[in-house]
């Protein structure tokens, strides 16, 4: 992706306004999100009464769209010169979406088929727009503000998740789960309406515009090349795959198993998350100052990913007493997202380093086919363990798996970033590879 130079750029006091439009709009977006992600299970597991397959199926839907989609996106998103538009239309398309679940469920026609249809759209429209909020960010600033940008942008996306969790249930509970679906609603159009305010800026001149839309689909797959030429990106998909897999087989099994197993209230089940949104916060707050210029961003965030890893064994460990078991659930649930939102953050500046300009999209939109391939097998693994052999024995089995996967794989990656230390502290004396830059060390 070919950034638009700095005279092009919103400058001083613009680009400040701009950043905060988009952080409003971003941060609104998520606060809908919210009570969309927990109205749905909601609506699903207690009106419904969805099994773990369906609930499984519901989870799948959701990723499916990437898994089939999700290069042919960034092959075409790399093309796209104007993103912020295409971010509205997006938007747009996402609203009316849930707009129409909302009145089924206020009229009592919604089924399980209805919510794995508006699984199945959201997923397909998030190719898009993960992809494309990734392109928009050049836009908005360098590389170097990247890093202090996102986090700006999840810690707000966080601080969102925290209200909108303490609001869901009695939302739910007060007014239905179609007026949680409506603030979902209303919340796209914030974002829209922050998209329309900022300042202008120039279309982007893609190269890869000018080649005929076959050269650039036969060339869509070029992204995975920036995770398959260093053996520490190759086993940070590993490390990366596996547990999302089972993140999301433990995702499609966590409302049945807080609200049927628990017992969790449903005015009290958004609770349990809103120490997530916390934790979240915090952890965008942590990662700004461990991953400044100059700090190894490899090693943190191979430690923050070990440590969610560990931290969300305590989930299946919720038992006894309801007061006691929503604790320990709620730290199985909000620990691994402290630890996440570091890793989170830090993956992203590297991603952006380690991709050539003119295949960010296709850089992402491959991260996007791996957590949709992690999202499918997670979720339908998920449903067919949860059925077969009960809730909790299905999430233990998917945190073991975890757990062993990790062990197998810390000590190949610790090589491989003590080597490209090596490499970075080496006198220079020729052409450094993309693996040995100092800056993918770094740079946060």
């Amino acid at each position: 992706m070919p950034a638009a130079s700095a005279a092009d750029r919103p400058a001083g006091e613009t680009r400040r306004r701009d950043h905060r439009l988009f952080w409003w709009g971003q941060t609104a977006s998520a606060f809908g999100s919210v009570f969309t992600a927990i109205a749905l299970p909601v609506v699903a597991v207690v009106y419904l009464g969805a099994s773990p397959g369906q609930m499984g199926m519901i989870s799948a839907a959701a990723v499916l769209p990437s898994f089939l989609f999700g290069l042919p996106a960034g092959a075409l998103a790399d093309r796209v010169a104007r993103p912020r538009h295409l971010l509205m239309a997006l938007d747009t398309i996402c609203a009316l979406a849930v707009a129409v679940v909302a009145v089924g469920v206020a009229s009592h026609h919604v089924t399980v088929a209805w919510i794995i249809g508006l699984a199945a759209v959201d997923g397909t429209l998030s190719i898009l727009l993960e992809v494309v909020y990734f392109i928009h960010l050049g836009q908005l600033t360098d590389k170097d503000g990247i890093g202090v940008l996102r986090a700006k942008l999840q810690a707000g996306s966080y601080a969102a998740g925290v209200v909108g969790r303490l609001l869901a249930g009695p939302t739910i509970v007060i007014l239905g789960a179609w007026a949680a679906l409506c603030v979902d609603v209303a919340s796209y159009a914030v974002s829209v309406a922050a998209l329309v305010l900022m300042a202008p800026v120039p279309p982007l001149a893609h190269a890869s515009a000018r080649e005929p839309i076959g050269r650039v689909l036969r060339g869509m797959g070029s992204g995975v090349h920036t995770f398959l030429d260093d053996p520490f990106h190759r086993t940070l998909l590993v490390f990366l795959f596996v547990p999302a897999t089972a993140g999301a087989g433990v995702g499609t099994l966590t409302s049945p198993f807080l609200l049927r197993v628990v017992h969790v209230p449903t005015a009290a089940y958004g609770l349990l998350f809103a120490a997530s949104g916390l934790m979240g916060l915090s952890g965008s707050v942590l990662a700004k100052r461990l991953l400044r210029p100059g700090q190894d961003a490899y090693m943190v965030t191979v430690a923050s990913l070990t440590a969610a890893a560990v931290c969300a064994v305590l989930l299946p460990l919720a038992s006894g007493p309801l007061p006691a078991a929503a604790v320990v659930a709620t730290l199985g649930i909000s620990l691994p997202a402290l630890f996440g939102a570091v890793a989170n953050i830090g993956i992203s500046p590297l991603i952006f380093t380690a991709a050539r300009e003119d295949t960010v999209g296709r850089t992402m939109a491959f991260m996007q086919v791996m957590g949709a391939t992690s999202g499918l097998v997670g979720a339908l693994a998920g449903g067919f363990l949860g059925d077969w052999i009960g809730i909790r024995p299905a999430i233990w089995v998917l945190r073991g798996t975890v757990l062993v996967t990790m062990a197998l794989c810390l000590p190949p990656m610790v090589r491989a970033i003590r080597h490209l230390r090596a490499q970075s502290e080496a006198p220079t004396g020729s052409a450094p590879t993309p693996a040995a830059d100092p800056a993918y060390a770094s740079k946060p």
